[in-house]
């Protein structure tokens, strides 16, 4: 799916701010400052929802769009394809961890740690049955 352009990603941040579905004429008037056309905006939105990204419902005359995927959801796909794109992916990570503040790091090292401990308690090497209820 890839990375927006410059312009599909101010759009797709109108969508992704909006506390409900939008129209052309919404996001043209929220992007107005960058002196777009309202056929850009329709052609920009039109080409977003041919790509999968935005779902749309015709209402009348009007089409209401909605993000089909989330904000954090494609920030993990181009995170994703980034690091498989770079033909190194262990010198990627090794590198993009260095690069984390300390914050980013701890709670890296808590989302893997929780993650450890869903898969064994899901593969059950986590109950206590014959340990007395004792851990390790």
């Amino acid at each position: 799916m890839g990375e927006f352009g410059p312009l599909e990603r101010a759009v797709m941040d109108v969508v992704w701010d909006a506390a409900e579905p939008v129209t052309v004429r919404t996001v043209t008037e929220a992007l107005e400052h960058r002196g777009l056309a309202y056929t850009t905006i329709s052609t920009v939105l039109q080409k977003l929802y041919d790509k999968g990204w935005l779902r749309r419902e015709r209402i009348g005359r009007v089409w209401f769009y909605r993000a089909a995927v989330g904000r954090t959801d494609y920030a993990a796909r181009v995170m994703h394809e980034a690091l498989h794109e770079s033909g190194g992916t262990r010198t990627t990570l090794l590198r993009f961890v260095d690069a984390m503040s300390d914050e980013e790091a701890r709670m890296l090292r808590d989302l893997l740690a929780e993650e450890g401990e869903e898969s064994r308690t899901d593969s059950g090497e986590d109950r206590d049955v014959g340990r007395g209820g004792d851990r390790p």
